[in-house]
């Protein structure tokens, strides 16, 4: 896997939004309620205990995520169960860290701010999206 997605802001975003299968699994998508539940649940410190908190999180429908933030320390159990009963360890974790990195690669390209196109004389086009009358 590569360290960067050659994704444009569009793709990433319907990339994100999508199923991602982990081995015999499909994740659900990394959508806004996920992020931000995944990002309650992990440690500062980051690492390997960020990725299956992030990873777990996709496995839950929207309503089992919710209950999964209301109590965080019952669901981060939760997640190292679900994560040692798939037989992952800090030796054996490739499938989940190469999903997790998916999951944040694709957030990373949506972030990504483009610069607004300039024409020849370097002057900014009119945005068409901009609303009023087409000229």
């Amino acid at each position: 896997m590569s360290d960067d997605l050659d994704l444009t802001t569009d793709e990433a975003l319907l990339s994100s939004i999508s199923e991602h299968p982990l081995e015999e699994i499909q994740l659900q998508p990394f959508s806004l309620l996920r992020q931000t539940i995944a990002t309650d649940l992990c440690d500062p410190s980051g690492g390997f205990f960020n990725a299956i908190m992030t990873v777990w999180v996709c496995t839950l429908s929207p309503r089992e995520a919710l209950a999964a933030h209301r109590n965080a320390e019952s669901a981060k159990l939760k997640a190292f169960e679900w994560a040692e009963n798939r037989g992952y360890t800090l030796s054996n974790c490739e499938p989940l860290i190469d999903a997790y990195k998916r999951l944040n690669d694709e957030w990373r390209a949506i972030a990504k701010v483009r610069a607004k196109p300039s024409s020849e004389n370097g002057e900014s086009e009119p945005n068409p999206n901009d609303g009023g009358q087409p000229t």
